[in-house]
């Protein structure tokens, strides 16, 4: 039977076996990368922050306590590092980020901000299209999955796609279940408009948008 995550921990402690070490990068190596990949949307970085993942869980290994999940912990490295890559995109690029999340409005702002940048951001003029093949569909997702903010992606992410918990994910971002449940809400919400333009009446719902 194989062992836990916890308990191939606590025995690469003991026994310092790099090969105990290498199981825990097999059962996650695929999953960080796909995350990093959703998160920046980019290959490479993705790839760089992979490694770099595994070798911050490798160096501070004996910090881990399984009080939490150890995937909440990788996923909660990886998104940290993503987050990193995404600041520095920012400061070099020195754009203004236009969050459209209802939680960010102030009491001064009308109710109806947050649609009007959601329909600024949206393709003007998309089409319908009514025979999208899976790759024409799993690219249009993608693309419309990057015009939403951060915390909203990243639960989305966490868990429509990779099957984490409210907990793993509140653990992972470090914010409560209610946050966590508000932001993939919304963000389902917000990726179901962007999406409509691009399915007919009777493909309305993508794998983010179903559940």
């Amino acid at each position: 039977m194989d062992l836990t995550d916890e308990a191939l921990i606590t025995k690469y402690i003991e026994d310092g076996d790099i090969k105990i070490f290498k199981t825990l990068v097999r059962r996650y190596q695929s999953r960080v990368y796909a995350t990093a990949y959703r998160i920046l949307g980019n290959t490479e970085e993705a790839e760089e922050i992979t490694q770099d993942a595994f070798v911050k869980v490798h160096h501070n290994i004996e910090k881990y306590r399984q009080a939490s999940a150890f995937s909440s912990w990788i996923f909660q490295i990886t998104r940290n590092l993503c987050m990193d890559v995404l600041r520095v995109r920012q400061r070099k690029k020195d754009l203004t980020v236009v969050s459209f999340d209802p939680q960010a409005i102030g009491p001064e702002d009308d109710a109806s901000q947050s649609s009007r940048t959601l329909t600024q951001l949206a393709d003007p003029k998309p089409g319908p299209a009514q025979h999208l093949d899976e790759e024409e569909q799993a690219k249009i997702i993608e693309q419309k999955l990057n015009l939403l903010p951060e915390s909203q992606k990243t639960v989305l992410v966490l868990h429509d796609i990779e099957g984490l918990s409210y907990q793993e994910i509140a653990d992972t971002v470090g914010t409560s279940i209610g946050t966590v449940r508000s932001r993939l809400h919304y963000g389902r919400i917000k990726l179901k408009e962007l999406l409509d333009p691009y399915f007919s009446s009777d493909y309305k719902t993508s794998p983010l948008t179903s559940r």
